[in-house]
């Protein structure tokens, strides 16, 4: 019975497919040199199947010729031969830089729209946090745009050549074929209905025999995928895997990962087999069998050797534009498997931007407008809609230091709603504009290249003079990185944790943003380290409000105020302020034995003063 959930996938795949990859023609910036190459394709491609039609024609004066016996006609044909070579050289030479010139273009247009509505509004990392299939999104915009595109170009144009060849070749075919009496009836055009049955034939057995290719080469793309993304992983995490002598396991979970690959691989492998074993004798069959329907006319002397020859090679033609589905079926089931692919990257993609752009009550507004860090009446969900926190009400105004501490993985969570990036739950997250908050978590991005220009990321290096550079790192403790400026590495994996959330300080004073927020920034550094950050930001940017969330090693006097996550047996997770000790310092102290004061301020004051 067929799932109509699966029906209805089939039905809008050929839809989302235009409707992601379409506009390359019609609205791209591109548009006219892709329509440049498309027709130039088109022309091209009919040009080739004039010179086939030109190479039929020939066939047949090429036979008689060799049939009468004539040289001075051998040779005239061997002329015009050269020419049918020389013109398909051109065309079929042109005709693929067109093709490839089409491709990279298509490519490159459909490779920038996917990675920029990826790599938008944090999508990319949002879409990694809900359920659904589209993992390893690396393997998805490298390798299945590039197959979804080429094989979608030479698709189209294999079908298009099999079009033309059929609507010029049966009608050769069916002058060609003249009458033959079938049970004493005058039948026309026989051998037009033969290579429509062989084809048809052909065609039914095999898709039946590769029906299988789809799934299985979706299946072992998947494998594919997931093998290279646990190498990237075991490159990405060397070094904690060489502490913890983490080899042999890694062995092992590399190893499992491509030992998934070998039943993905054996089924398209049996589907494959029956698909290429069937294609041979049938690919075998089809010069030969044309010919032997066609043999008792010429011993009966109906048609001559060139006609004979003609006939066979029309019959050829036909056969070979309807089988078009045979023959690219294995194409076909990879090119639907890599576009399915992107498509389930682009749909996750699409599902976290509507989840992120909902408004009303039920959603979290990111209002940017406030001219404050804060949360009002907030609730945070997970993705799958479990709360995480609720009613949480913060705010912090121009000048302040706060330290929300606690329960981590709460503070964290609410400090990826506060950046703007978790979009899950309800309420009102007030921010200032982008321009104005710089925000950092654990580790700081620095974009591969020159140090000097991964510091003062994303502004331009030559907004900050290096003796303004060099003045950051010495006041963050980094005066060894200085001589290393103009130095070019991916800075990322060079440079130690420590040294990592050293460099998100010197950042932060290089920018000087009037909103600083923070999240588990001096995690790694020593207590008194972390506590010489905040005071270095409380000096050198005293109007600037301060939000450090997570953990911090330091004293929290550092700060103006602390609040503190707490978890409760339940599961909830409670916002609680702890600032009644600097309260009370700030108040007047108590005078609870004013006669003794009366008494200090000299016998005869009355009234004490």
């Amino acid at each position: 019975m067929t799932d109509p959930a699966a029906q209805a996938h089939q039905g809008r795949f050929f839809r989302d497919f235009l409707r992601l990859a379409g506009p390359f023609w019609l609205a791209g910036p591109q548009r006219w040199r892709a329509r440049f190459w498309t027709l130039s394709m088109v022309l091209l491609g009919a040009a080739q199947v004039g010179l086939a039609i030109r190479l039929n024609l020939w066939n047949a004066d090429f036979f008689d010729a060799l049939e009468r016996r004539s040289m001075e006609r051998f040779l005239d044909q061997i002329g015009i031969f050269a020419g049918i070579v020389a013109a398909a050289v051109l065309a079929n030479a042109f005709h693929m830089v067109a093709r490839r010139r089409l491709c990279l273009a298509w490519r490159d247009w459909l490779t920038r729209r996917v990675v920029g509505d990826w790599m938008e509004e944090a999508r990319h990392y949002q879409v990694a946090q809900i359920p659904g299939d589209h993992d390893n999104p690396d393997g998805r915009i490298a390798e299945d745009i590039r197959i979804a595109t080429e094989h979608a170009v030479d698709l189209a144009h294999s079908l298009l050549y099999a079009t033309l060849l059929l609507v010029t070749f049966v009608g050769v075919l069916w002058t060609l074929s003249g009458r033959i009496a079938v049970l004493g009836l005058d039948v026309p055009g026989h051998m037009v209905a033969l290579s429509v049955a062989y084809a048809a034939v052909g065609s039914v057995v095999a898709f039946l025999l590769g029906r299988p290719l789809v799934r299985a080469t979706d299946l072992r793309q998947t494998r594919e995928a997931d093998f290279r993304f646990g190498l990237v992983r075991a490159r990405e995490t060397a070094e904690p895997i060489a502490l913890a002598r983490g080899e042999p396991r890694e062995r092992t979970r590399v190893a499992a990962l491509f030992d998934a690959i070998g039943p993905a691989w054996s089924a398209q492998t049996q589907g494959l087999s029956r698909l290429t074993g069937f294609s041979a004798g049938y690919l075998m069959l089809a010069p030969v069998f044309p010919i032997l329907v066609a043999t008792p006319r010429y011993i009966a002397g109906t048609i001559s050797l060139g006609a004979l020859m003609q006939t066979a090679q029309a019959f050829q033609q036909v056969t070979a534009a309807l089988s078009w589905p045979v023959d690219n079926l294995a194409r076909i089931a990879e090119w639907r498997a890599s576009v399915e692919r992107v498509l389930a990257l682009e749909e996750g993609v699409r599902i976290v931007a509507t989840e992120a752009a909902r408004q009303g009550p039920d959603a979290i507004v990111l209002d940017r407008s406030a001219g404050r860090i804060g949360a009002r009446g907030l609730c945070v969900a997970t993705p799958d809609g479990t709360a995480l926190l609720s009613d949480i009400t913060l705010q912090v105004t121009v000048g302040e230091r706060a330290l929300v501490d606690g329960d981590v993985e709460a503070a964290q969570v609410l400090f990826r709603v506060l950046a703007g990036i978790w979009p899950w739950g309800q309420g009102i997250v007030d921010l200032p504009p982008d321009d104005g908050v710089t925000t950092i978590g654990e580790r700081p991005h620095l974009p591969e290249g020159r140090l000097h220009e991964a510091l003062v990321f994303p502004e331009a290096a030559t907004a900050h003079p290096t003796a303004k550079v060099v003045r950051a790192l010495s006041a963050t403790g980094l005066d060894v990185l200085s001589e290393r400026l103009e130095e070019a590495r991916d800075w990322d994996r060079d440079l130690g944790i420590v040294e990592l959330q050293r460099i998100a300080f010197a950042r932060i004073l290089l920018h000087r943003p009037r909103w600083i927020l923070l999240g588990d920034t001096t995690a790694a550094l020593e207590p008194a380290d972390a506590d010489a950050m905040i005071d270095l930001l409380a000096r050198e940017l005293p109007q600037a409000g301060l939000l450090v969330m997570g953990r911090h090693p330091g004293a929290s006097d550092r700060f103006t105020r602390r609040l503190t996550l707490t978890r409760r047996s339940d599961g909830e997770v409670l916002l609680r302020e702890i600032r009644a000790r600097r309260e009370a310092a700030a108040q007047p102290r108590r005078r609870p034995l004013p006669v003794v004061d009366w008494l200090r301020g000299g016998y005869g004051h009355r009234d004490g003063r």
